[in-house]
């Protein structure tokens, strides 16, 4: 497809059931317009805003295999496969959890790492990126869009390569695509870079970055940030369901906690030095969880910014850590 043709995807509608209460904080969340992105903070279905021909060119782009698998809601989920050379491969897969910015093919630097040790790297794209199908912005619909996504996406995994190992990686927002999976048998551990757990943490760093010290004390100080990240909130509410999905339900686009099977499995995570997107504490929240279930986990501050991206070297070292 080229860039024209992603951006003008037709929407796929699906029921949903919000159980939430109007409030205030819902009122505003509707001034987002139902086909639009709700601009840094939202994590998937940007329509017209991302210039794939400029990520080429800028990043490059993974050849590998591509296609699609449809949700039990009926989205689209697009599917990405890169299998390493015949003499290096080995019984890994490493599932590729993309971040707001770069789909999953447009990610090199990150999937290449993975291929020269072996792994076999499989990603898939959030609603509205790449080749998945654009869903609407009313609240809730596009992380049970991502909740629908990722089980068809995991179920085709599990199938397609029965016996092998399997790592996650996620970066930035990513990182909400591993942490529900992190739990399941044949997953042994997950590598997070410029990793968060919650998307509603996001403006607090976009209100300090643009505004003055005095004007982001303030803010603060009449409680303007708590308002703002409960209308981030509303925007991607908790207890939302399908009747065509059973068993799932959102969380509101952020880590709830950990259970019991995650227990001494190995994490590692990349926070940046000076990332003006993620909220600084965000690594160490998230580190917090895990180890309150057990999970053995390793921290290696990037220098440099929301882009900054560990080195081959680091992700290599990442990769066998988790494989212990």
């Amino acid at each position: 497809m080229s860039a024209s043709e992603f951006e003008n995807k037709e929407i796929t509608p699906f029921s949903l059931v919000n159980p939430n209460k109007t409030t205030w904080a819902t009122t505003a969340s509707s001034i987002v317009p139902p086909n639009r992105s709700c601009a840094i903070i939202t994590p998937g279905n940007v329509l017209g805003q991302i210039d794939y021909k400029s990520l080429r060119k800028s990043g490059g782009i993974q050849e590998g295999d591509m296609f699609t698998l449809t949700s039990a809601i009926g989205t689209q989920v697009g599917v990405h496969v890169y299998e390493p050379s015949p003499e290096a491969a080995n019984d890994v897969v490493v599932i590729f959890f993309h971040g707001n910015v770069r789909p999953t093919r447009y990610n090199p630097d990150i999937i290449t790492p993975f291929l020269k040790c072996g792994a076999t790297v499989v990603g898939r794209d959030l609603p509205g990126y790449d080749q998945s199908s654009f869903v609407p912005n009313s609240p809730g619909s596009v992380e049970l869009a991502a909740i629908a996504n990722d089980e068809v996406f995991m179920k085709w995994v599990l199938g397609k390569y029965k016996t092998s190992r399997i790592v996650l990686c996620g970066r930035s927002i990513g990182t909400l695509g591993w942490a529900s999976q992190l739990s399941h048998p044949r997953v042994v551990g997950a590598i997070g870079i410029v990793p968060l757990h919650s998307v509603s943490s996001l403006i607090r760093p976009v209100i300090e970055n643009k505004s003055s010290e005095f004007v982001a004390s303030s803010l603060a100080s009449v409680s303007v940030l708590g308002f703002l990240e409960s209308v981030v909130d509303a925007i991607y509410p908790a207890n939302c369901y399908s009747e065509n999905l059973e068993g799932f339900t959102t969380k509101g686009f952020r880590v709830t906690g950990f259970d019991s099977g995650v227990g001494g499995k190995r994490v590692t995570l990349f926070p940046a030095s000076q990332d003006s997107i993620v909220p600084k504490d965000a690594a160490n929240e998230l580190k917090t969880m895990l180890e309150a279930s057990s999970v053995d986990v390793k921290m290696q501050t990037l220098e440099g910014s929301h882009n900054a991206l560990p080195t081959a070297e680091q992700l290599r070292e990442a990769f066998e850590r988790t494989l212990g």
